[in-house]
Parts: C-alpha cells; sequence; structure tokens
C-alpha cells in the first residue's frame, strides 16, 4: 500500500492556495484561468497522511477518457510543495517517488495521457524509466523537448532612460534601431483592452499562414483575455502610430512570479516595420514599472520564425518537457 494518497479537489479556493505557493505555479491552473479557456479540467491533490505534498492538474478531452494538452494552457502538470526543513537529497527523492505515484494513478486511469510540464520540474526519469524495457511503445512515455526564453527586466524598473539599460545593450542591432525610429516617428503603447480588434489582426495573421481558426478558438481566447485581465492577471498593450492608429496588439499574464506573453498580433496594413518590436518594448518597460514584474516569459521559441523574432530581444533559453503515451 502506498505511503501517498491521491484525492480529486473540487473546492478551487484551496486549490489555488495550496498550488500558488509552489516554484512550479503559473497563472495558467488558477481556478479564473482554467474556468476560461474552454476545456475540461481535473485537479488533485497528493498526500501523506494529512501533510499536503503535490498536485497535479490535467486536462481533458470532450468525453473525459484522454488527458489532453490544450494550446491556450501552456504549462499544467506537476506541483511540489516545498519544505524549508528537508534537506535537498531528501526533497528530490520524495519528488521522484510522487511523481511515481502521479504516473501509477493517470495511466490505471486514461490510456492516453499528454501533459505540458512547467519549467521547473527537473527530473524526468519517473516517465522514462515507466515500463523501462518495454517494447510496446504505447505502454512508454515520449518526451518532447520544448523551449522557451526568460527576460530579466526588473533592471526596467527604477531607470530613467530604458535605452541606457543592459537589457537594450543586449537586444539584437535590429530591435534596437527599431526601437529608436518609433520613437523617432513618435509611435508610442497604451494599456487598453480592445479584443474584438485584436482577434480580428489575429484572423487576418493565421489566413496569411493557411492556419484556419475556429469560431470556438477565437471565443475562448477572448474568454481568456477579458476574464484574465478582469481577474488582473493580465494585460493588453496597444502600439499605435503618430497618427493614433493601433499598428501592434500584444497580451502578457502575470502571476506573483513573472510575466507570461500570451498574444500578439499587428495591422496587416500597417507599414512600420517596427510595430511589433516596439510593441514588446513598451510592454517590458509597462510591466517593469507598473506591475513590478521582474522576469518575462516569452513563451515558447520553438517554430524558427517566431523564435528568432522572441530571441531577438535577449533572454535565457530555457527548456521544458511535453510528455505522452498511448
Amino acid at each position: 500500500m502506498s505511503k501517498y494518497q491521491v484525492t480529486q479537489i473540487i473546492d478551487l479556493d484551496i486549490w489555488q492556495k495550496n498550488v500558488e505557493k509552489t516554484p512550479q505555479y503559473t497563472m495558467f491552473v488558477s481556478p479564473s484561468y482554467l474556468n476560461s479557456f474552454g476545456g475540461k479540467y481535473q485537479l488533485y491533490f497528493v498526500n501523506k497522511g494529512s501533510e499536503f505534498k503535490a498536485a497535479f492538474c490535467i486536462l481533458l478531452s470532450d468525453d473525459e477518457t484522454e488527458v489532453v494538452l490544450d494550446e491556450l494552457v501552456i504549462y499544467a502538470g506537476l506541483f511540489f510543495c516545498q519544505d524549508a526543513t528537508q534537506k535537498e537529497v531528501k526533497a528530490k527523492s520524495e519528488r521522484f517517488e510522487i511523481t511515481e505515484e502521479i504516473i501509477r494513478f493517470l495511466t490505471n486511469k486514461f490510456s492516453n495521457i499528454e501533459m505540458a510540464l512547467s519549467t521547473k520540474i527537473e527530473d524526468m526519469r519517473p516517465f522514462l524509466w515507466h515500463n523501462y524495457g518495454l517494447n510496446d511503445k504505447d505502454k512508454v512515455f515520449s518526451l518532447d523537448l520544448r523551449y522557451t526564453s526568460y527576460i530579466d527586466i526588473s533592471e526596467l524598473k527604477d531607470i530613467d532612460n530604458p535605452q541606457d539599460s543592459l537589457i537594450f545593450k543586449n537586444l539584437e542591432t535590429l530591435r534596437q534601431r527599431n526601437i529608436k525610429k518609433a520613437i523617432k516617428e513618435k509611435a508610442y503603447t497604451t494599456q487598453e483592452l480592445n479584443i474584438e480588434l485584436f482577434l480580428e489582426y489575429y484572423t487576418k495573421l493565421m489566413d496569411l499562414q493557411n492556419q484556419k481558426v475556429s469560431k470556438q478558438k477565437l471565443q475562448n481566447m477572448a474568454n481568456v483575455i477579458n476574464n484574465s485581465v478582469n481577474n488582473k492577471q493580465a494585460v493588453m498593450f496597444c502600439s499605435k502610430n503618430s497618427k493614433d492608429d493601433i499598428i501592434y496588439i500584444t497580451v502578457f499574464s502575470y502571476d506573483k512570479y513573472r510575466a507570461y506573453y500570451l498574444f500578439g498580433a499587428g495591422n496587416l496594413d500597417a507599414k512600420e516595420s517596427y510595430k511589433g518590436t516596439i510593441c514588446f518594448w513598451d510592454a517590458f518597460i509597462n510591466l517593469a514599472k507598473k506591475y513590478d514584474i521582474k522576469e518575462v516569459d516569452m513563451e515558447g521559441i520553438n517554430s524558427p520564425a517566431r523564435g528568432w523574432f522572441k530571441l531577438s530581444f535577449g533572454g535565457d533559453i530555457t527548456p521544458y518537457y511535453e510528455i505522452k503515451i498511448g
């Protein structure tokens, strides 16, 4: 009999109170976000007796027979309680055991499982060693290595001229030129909510890339933006040219740890080559100064074009995993 007990959690306040304290927490598993993205989910705690040890969040297919990924929930997965009195060697061993227990629970309940894990999950051995040596690929986990970029923006909070910052000096040369040109041409960025215009820009961008976006996805995106902004978990930035035309829109979500780039799209008719650059740059400045955000997760650098654009702002390349079985 296992020394760990897995219990489904229905009370969202209890979930938030416990999970928010873990290093793996992101706002994507907050109750308000989970109730906005349009999919089904289940929440679980792992206890050792009466002691809270870990938690996990799974996203479900419509018929609730599979654990699935959803592109609007960037990180879900596993969350581990920190115990300051516990030696790190013991903590690592315990996290390993708990992960094995979660794997047993999930594989007994579901035949097909997909999960996106936090960048703070460092030990993938329990997944790699599940059914170790078995030749049946449907019964062993595959690990999809993913990357994101973390940018330290803390310096921008108290600096008078952001162009004097180390962050600006570390930008790719083209980004620096774009920012200077935008300022020279009197482009500026406001914080305002214009979901309808953003979805219009986004749809046209996807059409240009030959990607059809369903009405349901657009509605889910609108719900995520609206609810996250209203719950003070996200902010929308709109960059404008000197004629006050909105040329680019970004959405950043945030929690007590960092901000996360959520969405972005520009006006395809706008001729300003700097439109995306200035929107991101001004967003960094605002996030640091107004929201005391110290770090930004650029949320994925896994496609060539978007990956290089995000990396041109500097930042540290950080790995994370999507795990799959079945």
